[in-house]
């Protein structure tokens, strides 16, 4: 698996071309306390986009499902890191907040 940590000032330009090229894909978003809690968002929805306005941003969005009786807007408030994961198999997006809680959106082919 490769992974990379993404500069801030390229956190829209990639969360927008990741988005785009898992558009539709199957995803599962888990949110990691700093506690160690952990809790699921959205599981095994379809990804709508991962977006974050600009640099300044001090919120990044996590929207899944395709109806409104299925949809999800994930918000993490004052991202610190993102990441970006790839295997080919399940790619990942990990993003760190400022209060040490971890969001993963995890990221599966469509079928």
């Amino acid at each position: 698996m490769s992974s990379r940590s993404i500069p801030k000032d390229q956190w829209r330009e990639e969360l927008d071309a990741f988005s785009r090229e898992h558009q539709g894909w199957r995803v599962d978003v888990r949110v990691s306390t700093p506690s160690g809690g952990v809790r699921t968002e959205s599981r095994d929805l379809p990804l709508v986009g991962v977006a974050c306005d600009s640099p300044d941003s001090r919120r990044i969005a996590v929207f899944t499902g395709e109806r409104t009786d299925d949809h999800l807007t994930h918000e993490i408030a004052d991202p610190v890191s993102v990441s970006i994961d790839r295997d080919g198999a399940a790619d990942r997006v990990s993003i760190r907040a400022a209060d040490g809680s971890e969001t993963q959106v995890e990221f599966k082919p469509s079928r």
